[in-house]
């Protein structure tokens, strides 16, 4: 009875251990692997988009680091190409045709109505004179002078090769600041720029802003410039052409520049092609010190005003400079471009009564030459 009890005990205590194995143990190790394979599947899914981007094949592997080369010098930084003045043969009494026509109209009562001692009207393309009184005369310019000034100086700023640019300070000197006439009133305390000096020239047609850039352009020596000034005239073949001063004022002696008709229509040719000229001999007004905060309260709010004396800026279609003069000895005197439909005229006026009449045969002339082919 004993050994049956102990039998059946073993058996019951046997079929126990199987009974937990089978339902607790088993069942427990299959869901923790099966929870474990489904964790790491889903770390792959999420991370895989981090790792390489979805619309780009994936990234080769980096090569193996070549060996040194020589270095390589860094590429030359392109030097600008300097300015070149505008190639025109020297000039002589072939440089332009006649094509001598006799004006009619209205045009003809104005050269009757307003006498003059020499002028010409020219088509700067075609070469052509339509129109002439005196061509060849050497006859005192006045401050028509100031375009050989502005060509010299422009002629040392390309040459320069870039150690003179239009922002090239420049000091007023003792001597420039005497300089009266029609002026900036320069100061020996002020500094400005090379291209500020130029309009003042071109604009203003200053006689102190015409000296100082000269003594500027010759390194302080005004005779220098000068020289240059004759010298570079008679290489143009302008031998008409010729200097006693900067600025066009009468000299103490009474002497004044002088040049003919037909030889400054010649040098209108070469400053129509240079933009640094261009830029301001058609600029009816302009400032100066117009940054000079205390000059401009010691000068009632105002900076200093330049104006044109070129009637024909804004009342003749197409003109764009050059240049006026006016002493006692030269008369009225205005050099005149214009372009109309790419078509370039140029007047010469020298010796007019006033700057009404001289204004207005230049005019006339201009507008006349238009209607010519």
């Amino acid at each position: 009875m004993n050994t049956k009890v102990i039998i059946l005990a073993v058996a019951i205590v046997v079929l126990i251990h199987l009974l937990f194995f089978a339902f607790i143990i088993f069942p427990h190790r299959n869901k923790t692997a099966t929870v474990t394979a489904t964790e790491n599947t889903t770390q792959q899914e999420t991370t895989a988009p981090e790792t390489q981007q979805p619309t780009a094949p994936p990234s080769p592997a980096p090569p193996s680091p070549a060996p040194p080369s020589p270095a390589t010098p860094a590429p030359a930084v392109a030097t600008p190409q300097p300015h070149v003045l505008p190639k025109l043969e020297p000039y002589s009494p072939s440089f332009f045709r006649k094509d001598l026509r006799e004006p009619t109209g209205p045009v003809a009562q104005t050269i009757k109505a307003v006498p003059v001692k020499a002028g010409c009207v020219v088509d700067l393309d075609t070469r052509t004179v339509f129109w002439e009184q005196n061509p060849d005369e050497p006859l005192s310019i006045a401050s028509v002078s100031k375009m050989m000034t502005a060509y010299l100086a422009i002629r040392k700023l390309y040459e320069s090769n870039g150690a003179i640019t239009l922002e090239t300070p420049i000091r007023v000197t003792r001597d420039a600041a005497r300089i009266g006439g029609r002026e900036v009133w320069l100061d020996p305390k002020e500094t400005f720029t090379f291209e500020e000096i130029l309009k003042c020239v071109l604009v203003h047609s200053a006689n102190d802003a015409a000296y100082l850039l000269a003594e500027f352009c010759a390194d302080g020596s005004i005779p220098a410039f000068l020289a240059d000034m004759n010298a570079v005239s008679q290489s143009l073949g302008c031998d008409k052409f010729h200097f006693v001063n900067t600025n066009g004022l009468t000299e103490k002696d009474g002497t004044e520049n002088s040049a003919s008709a037909i030889q400054l229509a010649y040098l209108s040719e070469h400053l129509i092609r240079i933009p640094e000229i261009m830029r301001w001999t058609g600029v009816k007004t302009d400032h100066l010190r117009e940054n000079d905060e205390a000059f401009i309260k010691r000068n009632k709010g105002q900076p200093t005003m330049l104006s044109s004396s070129n009637g024909l800026l804004g009342t003749c279609k197409g003109c764009n400079g050059m240049k006026t003069g006016y002493t006692t000895k030269s008369g009225f005197c205005i050099v005149a471009t214009c372009e109309r439909s790419n078509r370039r005229i140029a007047a010469v006026i020298l010796g007019a009564k006033n700057a009404k009449e001289r204004d207005k045969l230049a005019r006339s002339l201009i507008d006349w030459a238009y209607t010519l082919r």
